[in-house]
């Protein structure tokens, strides 16, 4: 294990979870997962990102698996720290299929058809990490999210028009 690693709340909030009791989009447990995230963690290139995407594993066409709230802390953690630009992007744009999407049909039948409040609720606990990006990285994407996630209309339109008057 490496000292480095331990540090990290993203890594550490990906080692929180038993990945392999959950269900994966790919039809397999999402014990893979683990590899994924430290690979899209890890990345300092898009190169070193091929092959390694959370499509169609905490989602299908915006259809939820069990696996996607438990993701949404561990990506939120990762946008606070060092990422590549595209891993930035992945996440952002998973977080916001993940608060938009809802369950999968299986899911629903297995007794999980709350998948979307799930991760709604995930995000809604690291929301402050959200508008740190809206302030300094991809505004758009951060606001696509907290439109569906923040209660306080006041707060996000605050912060749109600040940074609307004030680019870059």
């Amino acid at each position: 294990m490496d000292d480095r690693e331990v540090m990290r709340a993203s890594i550490l909030e990906l080692r929180r979870h038993d990945w392999s009791a959950l269900r994966c989009g790919c039809g397999q447990s999402g014990a893979h997962l683990t590899e994924t995230f430290r690979r899209l963690l890890d990345a300092r290139s898009t190169q070193e990102t091929v092959g390694y995407t959370l499509e169609n594993h905490l989602e299908v066409q915006s259809m939820l698996f069990e696996v996607a709230p438990h993701a949404v802390p561990v990506m939120l953690m990762a946008l606070g720290e060092d990422l590549h630009d595209s891993v930035r992007g992945h996440f952002l744009g998973m977080l916001e299929y993940l608060v938009t999407g809802e369950s999968h049909r299986s899911e629903i039948e297995a007794g999980r058809p709350d998948l979307e409040e799930q991760c709604v609720a995930a995000v809604r606990e690291g929301i402050v990490v959200l508008y740190a990006e809206a302030v300094s990285g991809d505004a758009e994407a951060a606001f696509d999210i907290l439109e569906f996630v923040d209660e306080d209309e006041d707060r996000l339109e605050y912060y749109r028009s600040v940074l609307a008057a004030n680019p870059g």
